[in-house]
């Protein structure tokens, strides 16, 4: 009797500890606040409350106006496709086109700075 206890008890434990998504992204995975964009020829600027949500293949902008899309990361560069938003609403977020390259400058546990022909991003995790 006590060895099926143990057996449901450790069947139980791997059914809870089975269910998460392991992180294939490494430190990019997670919530950032972009915490400054610095466009060239212009003001650094210092944006309110703007998040890249990112994990597995997905990015999530949040804040100004919500855009989710895919995106794909491949050694110190990011690709991303913003699905069904337009340049206006992802131009807050330091974009300047719905489909954007990026070169990794800096990425760590806490802090992560992409860099596009357009701009530079900085953030922190969230």
């Amino acid at each position: 009797m006590k060895k099926k206890y143990i057996l449901l008890i450790i069947i139980v434990l791997m059914g809870i500890t089975s269910c998460q998504k392991a992180s294939i992204n490494g430190d990019l995975d997670g919530m950032w606040q972009l915490m400054k964009i610095e466009k060239k020829d212009k003001p650094a600027e210092v944006p309110g409350q703007l998040y890249y949500c990112i994990q597995l293949h997905m990015v999530q902008l949040q804040g100004a106006a919500g855009c989710s899309g895919t995106f794909s990361h491949k050694g110190d560069s990011i690709y991303l496709v913003m699905r069904g938003s337009n340049k206006n609403s992802v131009a807050v977020y330091g974009m300047n086109d719905t489909i954007q390259s990026f070169g990794i400058e800096d990425l760590s546990s806490e802090k992560m700075i992409l860099k596009s022909a357009y701009a530079r991003l900085q953030f922190r995790k969230f």
